[in-house]
């Protein structure tokens, strides 16, 4: 059963989550205001444009009023679960987001998974033997995999991959599982290794504090065995400042792999909103925005919870 304390603090979070999503769509909705172009423009391109179609087109979507007008219309709709109209598309929002979320669900989760599986184990081994010639090795692998960019490697890992190997697909997402893991896991291998990377980094330092501490040394003087000295004990407390971060690597997965599904042709959500950019698209720019937003806001506040878990000092609201 929920105590009074953590649902306090669970209802506080969640309202300081709605203004943080609130505050960024308010910037993008500016942005999109201060932009060159009219949505006007975008939904009448193509063919002969006459004054009266334009004045129907305006008075239809609003865009003859003032924009702080234009925005509380708007978020009037989404508050009642109406993302909008594509310009660009000419269909529901959200039937576009609909089309396209697994996609770029299953890239942030397959990365996310593959991050922490190539990142923890190697980071407490590299932590443990420090200095050691396989500590250097992992180290300059990570090193190499924070420094590369992400379209970069994507381009690299197409073009030997696919056209000088052709071991995988160049493009699409693949239909049926198989199909599906064949098409991104390499995307997802190259999203996962960047932020494995730094997963390792963390966990490294961590182990190597958590291992010089007086009750390291108490843990080895009262015969305890190596493995559980180090898994049980050292591990532990070093995964807690990795753990304390992993929200805001869910964003940042969220943000690259929109780089990822464009490069390689993927039909996700990252794509989908790349193109609402280039083609001024509000609505569907505004909806992607709260998107990725949401599921920042949530996955920190599931972290701040699964921290508590890691650590039994640190409580819930930070009460004792």
């Amino acid at each position: 059963m929920v105590s009074g304390r953590t649902l306090s603090y669970l209802l506080k979070r969640l309202g300081a989550g709605v203004f943080i999503v609130w505050a960024v769509t308010f910037l993008v909705f500016i942005l999109l205001q201060i932009a060159p172009g009219s949505p006007a423009d975008i939904l009448l391109s193509g063919g002969v444009v006459t004054e009266e179609m334009r004045r129907t087109v305006v008075e239809q979507y609003n865009l003859n009023e003032p924009w702080y007008v234009q925005y509380l219309l708007w978020l009037r709709d989404v508050v009642t679960g109406d993302l909008g109209y594509s310009f660009a598309q000419q269909r529901p929002v959200a039937t576009l987001i609909a089309d396209r979320w697994a996609i770029t669900a299953q890239i942030v989760t397959l990365s996310m998974v593959l991050a922490t599986l190539m990142s923890i184990p190697t980071g407490i081994v590299a932590g443990y033997k420090h200095g050691s010639s396989l500590d250097r090795v992992l180290t300059v692998v990570a090193i190499v995999g924070v420094s590369v960019p992400v379209f970069v490697s994507g381009v690299l890992a197409i073009l030997v991959f696919s056209f000088h190997i052709n071991l995988i697909p160049s493009s699409g997402a693949g239909s049926g599982i198989v199909g599906r893991l064949t098409h991104l896991f390499v995307p997802s291998l190259l999203l996962g290794g960047m932020i494995g990377a730094l997963m390792f980094r963390m966990m490294r330092s961590g182990m190597r504090d958590v291992l010089e501490k007086d009750y390291m040394e108490t843990c080895v003087a009262m015969g305890l065995p190596t493995r559980k000295v180090v898994v049980k004990h050292a591990a532990i407390n070093a995964l807690a400042p990795v753990l304390t971060v992993s929200g805001l690597w869910i964003g940042f997965l969220i943000v690259y792999a929109m780089v990822v599904e464009y490069v390689f042709g993927m039909g996700g959500l990252g794509r989908l909103i790349i193109h609402a950019v280039q083609a001024q698209d509000a609505p569907v720019v505004l909806a992607g925005t709260i998107i990725t937003a949401v599921v920042f806001v949530i996955s920190n506040i599931v972290v701040d919870f699964l921290y508590t878990k890691v650590d039994p000092r640190v409580t819930i609201g930070g009460q004792p």
